[in-house]
C-alpha cells in the first residue's frame, strides 16, 4: 500500500505506518490510514467551513448509531484540519447497486435499515437533504452507514425557511427542492428521495428520467405514479412519490410499515 500525497512529517507525527488515498475533491481528500493496527478514514480538510463544522457535529451527536461513521479525533495541522474517522469497510450502494437489481427482500431490508439509521437523526429534527446511493456505504455484512451530513439541516434553523436555490443532486431530488421552496423540506423530503433510491435499486432505472428537465417536467405535472414490477415496492414508493409533502406518510414509523 503506497505512501501518497502526505509528508513524511506528517505521517510520523500522527504516527501513519500506511496510508492510500480513497478521494480527492474540493476541499477534502480522504486517505485510508492504518495507525497502531488498524485502519481509519483520515480526511484532510483545506477549509473548515459550515459545511463540515455541521456534519462533525451531526456525527458526533449520533456516535452510538452504527449507522453513522464514528469521529475518533479532529486536529488542526499546518493550517488544515483533520479527522480520524472510522473506517467503513465495504463499498458505496453506488458501486454495488447491482446485487440488488430485481430482488426485492434485499431491496425492502436496505431501505428498512436505511430508514432505522436515519430515525432518530429525523426526530432529532435533522434532515440530510442528499440521500443518493453515493452517500450510502455498505459494510460487508450488507448493513447501509449514511455519509456526507455536510447539507443536512436542522428543522429549527431559521435559514431553512427562506426560499431560493438550495443544494441538490437533481436526479434523486425531491419536488420541493427542485422548487427551491425551503418552507416545505422535511424529514418527508429524506423519505422522497429513498423512494427514488429504493425504486432505482430494484429496476436499475431512475423513477423520472435522467435529465433535470425531464424531471422537473414531471414533477410540475404532478403525476408520478410507478410500476416497478413489485407490488411491495410500488405501494413504498407510491406513497413517498407526492408532489406535496403533506401526502407522504405523516410518521417515520407508517414509513418503516410501508417496506
Amino acid at each position: 500500500m503506497p505512501i501518497v500525497s502526505l509528508t513524511r512529517e506528517f505521517l510520523e507525527h500522527f504516527n501513519i505506518t500506511e496510508c492510500s488515498r480513497a478521494i480527492c475533491g474540493g476541499q477534502k481528500t480522504v486517505y485510508k490510514v492504518r495507525i497502531d493496527g488498524k485502519f481509519y478514514a483520515l480526511k484532510v480538510i483545506k477549509v473548515a467551513d459550515e459545511r463540515f463544522i455541521r456534519e462533525l457535529k451531526i456525527c458526533e451527536e449520533f456516535k452510538q448509531n452504527a449507522g453513522i461513521p464514528r469521529i475518533f479525533e479532529v486536529k488542526s495541522y499546518d493550517g488544515e484540519t483533520v479527522i480520524l474517522e472510522e473506517f467503513i469497510d465495504g463499498n458505496d450502494l453506488s458501486q454495488i447497486s447491482g446485487q440488488y437489481l430485481g430482488d426485492e427482500t434485499k431491496v425492502c431490508r436496505l431501505i428498512k435499515e436505511i430508514i432505522q439509521s436515519l430515525k432518530p437523526v429525523w426526530e432529532a429534527r435533522y434532515i440530510h437533504r442528499d440521500l443518493k446511493p453515493a452517500n450510502i456505504r455498505i459494510r460487508k455484512n450488507g448493513t447501509p452507514v449514511i455519509l456526507d451530513f455536510g447539507i443536512a439541516r436542522a428543522l429549527d434553523d431559521e435559514s431553512i425557511t427562506v426560499s431560493g436555490g438550495q443544494p441538490l443532486t437533481y436526479i434523486y431530488g425531491s419536488p420541493e427542492q427542485y422548487a427551491g421552496k425551503k418552507s416545505l423540506i422535511s424529514y418527508r423530503t429524506d423519505f422522497f428521495c429513498i423512494g427514488v433510491i429504493a425504486f432505482q435499486l430494484y429496476t436499475g432505472k431512475l423513477p423520472f428520467g435522467n435529465g433535470r428537465e425531464e424531471i422537473g417536467l414531471k414533477y410540475k405535472n404532478g403525476n408520478l405514479k410507478v410500476s416497478s414490477g413489485s407490488e411491495k415496492i410500488d405501494i413504498f414508493c407510491n406513497a413517498v412519490f407526492k408532489v406535496n409533502p403533506s401526502e407522504r406518510p405523516r410518521t417515520i414509523d407508517s414509513l418503516i410499515k410501508l417496506i
